[in-house]
C-alpha cells in the first residue's frame, strides 16, 4: 500500500515542478524589470532651464576661442535718423569740414543713428536665436515719443586714427536714457546683456585728430521709433532687422 502512495506523490511533485520553475523564472523577470526601472529612475534628472547670455562686445568671440577670426557682422539697437534729421546732421558735418575744424569722410545719411545697445561683433554670422530674442525684448518696450536735442560736437574715445566726431547733448537727452534703460531691462529678461554704461551721441564722421568739444547748431527732432540693426562690417551697409514705434 505504501509503494503506490509513494509513486503517486512523485507524480504530483513532477507535475508541480515545471509550474514552480515557470513561477520562479517569471519572478526573476519581474525583479529584473523592476531593478532596471529603478536604475533608470536614479540616473534620470529633470532637465534644467537653460539661461542664454549673449555678451555685449566682441568678447563673445574670444570666449569661444574665435578671437583670431575676423568679425563680419555687428548687431545693435539704435534710433535711426529720419530724412530731415539726417540732412541737418550732414550740414553740421559739412560745416566742420569746411571750417577746418575736422578732417574725414562724413557717414552716409542713411547710416546716421544714435546707438542704444551694442549686442556684439561676430565672426561667421550672428549666434542662433539672437535676433529673435532681441526682437522679443524690443516688442515689450512701452514708451511715448520724446524730443531730443544735440547742441555740441567733438571727438571722444576711439582709436587715435579713428576718433569718432559726434553730436552730443545735455538737457534734451533724457528720453534717450529712458529708452535705453527700458530696453536694457527687457533684454535682461531674455538673457541678453546690454550696455551698462551709456552716453547718447550721433557719430558724424571719423577723424585722425581730436576735435575739441564745442557748441554747434542744435539738432532737434522727435524720436518716434527705434530699430534693430545688422551691420556688415567693412561694407558700410546696414540691414534693419526690425523697427518698433513709440506711442
Amino acid at each position: 500500500m505504501q509503494q503506490p502512495q509513494f509513486h503517486a506523490w512523485q507524480q504530483v511533485l513532477r507535475r508541480r515542478r515545471p509550474r514552480r520553475r515557470i513561477r520562479h523564472m517569471a519572478g526573476l523577470l519581474v525583479s529584473a524589470a523592476i531593478l532596471k526601472q529603478a536604475r533608470v529612475a536614479w540616473s534620470w534628472h529633470p532637465p534644467m532651464k537653460q539661461q542664454f547670455l549673449y555678451l555685449s562686445s566682441a568678447q563673445a568671440q574670444l570666449s569661444l576661442g574665435l578671437g583670431d577670426e575676423k568679425t563680419t557682422e555687428r548687431l545693435f539697437f539704435a534710433v535711426m535718423a529720419d530724412a530731415p534729421t539726417a540732412e541737418q546732421a550732414a550740414r553740421i558735418a559739412d560745416s566742420l569740414l569746411q571750417g577746418g575744424h575736422a578732417e574725414g569722410k562724413p557717414l552716409a545719411r542713411e547710416r546716421l543713428h544714435v546707438t542704444l545697445h551694442h549686442l556684439g561683433d561676430y565672426a561667421g554670422g550672428l549666434p542662433p536665436s539672437l535676433v529673435s530674442r532681441a526682437t522679443q525684448a524690443a516688442a515689450r518696450v512701452a514708451m511715448d515719443a520724446f524730443a531730443v536735442e544735440f547742441d555740441r560736437v567733438g571727438t571722444f574715445g576711439g582709436r587715435r586714427s579713428q576718433l569718432p566726431c559726434v553730436l552730443r547733448g545735455e538737457e534734451q537727452v533724457r528720453g534717450l536714457y529712458a529708452l535705453q534703460g527700458a530696453l536694457g531691462t527687457q533684454l535682461a529678461h531674455v538673457g541678453i546683456a546690454g550696455d551698462a554704461q551709456y552716453t547718447p551721441h550721433m557719430t558724424l564722421l571719423y577723424c585722425n585728430q581730436a576735435v575739441p568739444q564745442r557748441r554747434c547748431d542744435a539738432l532737434a527732432w522727435t524720436v518716434r521709433d527705434f530699430a534693430l540693426v545688422r551691420s556688415f562690417l567693412g561694407q558700410s551697409r546696414y540691414q534693419i532687422e526690425g523697427r518698433w514705434s513709440l506711442r
